[in-house]
């Protein structure tokens, strides 16, 4: 078992103050988590799964970083649909970059509309190296075939 530190972060996007968590474990680990909310929810997810995850993962050696949209949590400005979430997960990640330094690669993990935010952006991040998109769904007209 990895030992681990949390720390709290509060980061800008288009011009909002966002808020966020990392968990990073005291060794350095060139591959990290960025951890996306689905839905109407927040950075600790429903039954803690959010902070859940990001906890097991840096006992497992894993950096990771969840946050708040705009809008929603803890985070300034207007509620966002997901695909119009790119600055905040762009903002996002050069935070997480800040807090655990060594990570190069970034694994987006996503749920539900958040898996399909993460499919709709990772080919625009370079630093995206791999997805994990939990129960993606379009609900928008132009977002179906």
């Amino acid at each position: 078992m990895s030992t681990y530190s949390e720390q709290g972060a509060v980061f800008t996007s288009k011009g909002n103050r966002l808020v966020g968590i990392a968990a990073v474990p005291e060794a350095r680990s060139e591959l990290g988590v960025l951890i996306l909310v689905g839905g109407p929810q927040y950075r600790v997810g429903s039954h803690r799964q959010f902070t859940l995850l990001a906890r097991q993962l840096a006992e497992a050696g894993i950096p990771s970083f969840r946050f708040d949209y705009g809008g929603m949590g803890d985070s300034e400005g207007e509620r966002q649909a997901f695909h119009e979430v790119r600055d905040d997960v762009t903002a996002a990640l050069d935070c997480f970059e800040s807090l655990a330094p060594g990570v190069t690669r970034v694994v987006l993990w996503g749920l539900c509309d958040a898996a399909t935010a993460s499919l709709m952006f990772a080919w625009r991040e370079p630093r995206a190296s791999a997805m994990v998109p939990l129960n993606p769904w379009v609900h928008m007209g132009e977002y179906s075939p």
